[in-house]
């Protein structure tokens, strides 16, 4: 049974949230490397709205201590609203 769109995306939490296209292609690589399932909210739209609407760390809630642990002393650089960070 092939699973809808939406549903393989309600069991993910955003962590951070970016404009700076090197950090969209940094972050890709570095959770692809450490295997953490991830998307990128709004990358293949937000350059062509100039940066209007940041790009959007999606990462799957059972992994978001592990990407936090991992981004804890990441200096990205155009970052903004920080790591949210989930209890």
């Amino acid at each position: 049974m092939m699973k809808s769109p939406r549903a393989d995306h309600i069991g993910y939490a955003e962590i951070l949230a970016f404009h700076n296209a090197g950090d969209l292609a940094f972050l890709k690589s570095f959770l692809h490397a450490a295997e953490i399932d991830h998307f990128i909210q709004g990358e293949h739209v937000a350059h062509y709205l100039f940066n209007a609407v940041p790009m959007r760390l999606m990462v799957r809630r059972d992994q978001v201590a592990r990407a936090l642990k991992l981004l804890a002393d990441l200096e990205l650089s155009a970052a903004y609203d920080g790591l949210r960070r989930y209890p």
